[in-house]
């Protein structure tokens, strides 16, 4: 057996990536994608589970380790319609997927071992479960090897969105469509995607104002027509003060505004509010129209249905069977979600296109 050196939940020398805050209890760190000490005003009337689930957060360091061990402890998903998700943890090195690792969610403490580092310098990520909430307790590598802070820079993208974005039904945290997207085109993604919780709330929108970004992206549609939290005409409102508030502090920031991806069972059936997804996705496009014509040329449309729609919904790459609600992509989905979102991106010219 290899020795090991440990590095602790708390040294420095660790680098959360995509992580909004840090919450640190005895012996453990764990991730939020909102501020932890004022979850509760985020999402007053509960979810807030959601916000310390960490998708798209990566533990990250740089090491010439020929392994990597973790300790750590994840809670239970929630129970969710369709197909249950479980908890996976991506070792990702130098950009490439190594290994996926099948984690205890039982809320006690565990832990594993990863061979086949390459030996010299590398930056390791460890990409964190999208649907569990975690803590880390340690990170294991081999005893004399050099750890060190990657210290490595890329251009931030915030995106914000409903479970489609947070990761549900992806094969494992590095291969949700926004992680496939942020490493094909060379980003630094911090998600603010929160499943049955993203209904344009002030809060929300004032992180996303209050992070630094040099993209910025939502999708929006589907828990607004689900949970009827708006009327139709306060819909579009609410996505312009939204906008709006991004704007306060990121007034020329490109950011790109998607519609609903397709939702098969829902898409003319009105929700507790009135709304379909078809009027939902015809509202986020009157808002973005009515931004650009008062000045706010930076604002872009993409049409969900153009990135993921009916044909896909056909050829089987929706997670949930016939006969349940089938609202989000399945393992084969998101990597085209990922391509079409991204070529979208680029037509807009909100990120650069390849040469």
């Amino acid at each position: 057996m290899t020795a090991e050196h440990v590095v602790a939940w708390d040294d420095p020398v660790l680098r959360f990536r995509g992580a909004v805050s840090l919450q640190y209890g005895p012996g453990w760190v764990a991730p939020w994608r909102v501020p932890h000490q004022e979850a509760a005003l985020h999402l007053p009337e509960g979810g807030i589970g959601r916000a310390a689930m960490p998708a798209g957060v990566r533990v990250a360091l740089r090491t010439d380790s020929r392994t990597i061990g973790c300790r750590y402890r994840a809670d239970p998903a929630p129970r969710l319609n369709g197909p249950q998700e479980v908890a996976r943890l991506d070792v990702v090195v130098d950009g490439r997927i190594i290994e996926t690792v099948e984690l205890r969610s039982d809320g006690e403490d565990a832990g594993f071992t990863v061979a086949g580092l390459p030996g010299r310098t590398a930056t390791v990520e460890l990409w964190l479960p999208v649907y569990h909430q975690f803590r880390l307790r340690a990170l294991l590598v081999d005893e004399g090897s050099t750890v060190a802070y990657d210290g490595s820079e890329r251009p931030r993208w915030v995106h914000y969105g409903s479970s489609v974005s947070q990761g549900r039904g992806a094969r494992s945290p590095a291969r949700a469509w926004p992680a496939l997207v942020a490493g094909r085109a060379g980003l630094d993604l911090t998600s603010l995607a929160l499943g049955a919780a993203c209904c344009l709330q002030p809060m929300s929108a004032r992180l996303m104002r209050d992070l630094p970004a040099e993209l910025l992206t939502a999708c929006v549609g589907i828990n607004v027509q689900a949970l009827g939290s708006h009327s139709p005409a306060a819909f579009t409102s609410a996505l312009v003060g939204f906008v709006a508030t991004v704007r306060e502090r990121h007034p020329t920031t490109p950011f790109a505004l998607m519609s609903t991806i397709v939702a098969p069972d829902r898409e003319t059936v009105p929700g507790p509010s009135g709304l379909t997804v078809v009027e939902c996705r015809a509202r986020v496009r009157e808002a973005v129209g009515l931004l650009r014509r008062h000045g706010d040329r930076n604002l872009h449309y993409i049409d969900g249905l153009d990135v993921f729609g009916p044909r896909e919904a056909g050829a089987g790459l929706l997670l949930e069977p016939e006969g349940l609600d089938r609202l989000h992509p399945g393992p084969a989905g998101h990597p085209v979600l990922a391509e079409r979102f991204l070529a979208a991106l680029r037509r807009s010219l909100c990120v650069p296109v390849p040469a």
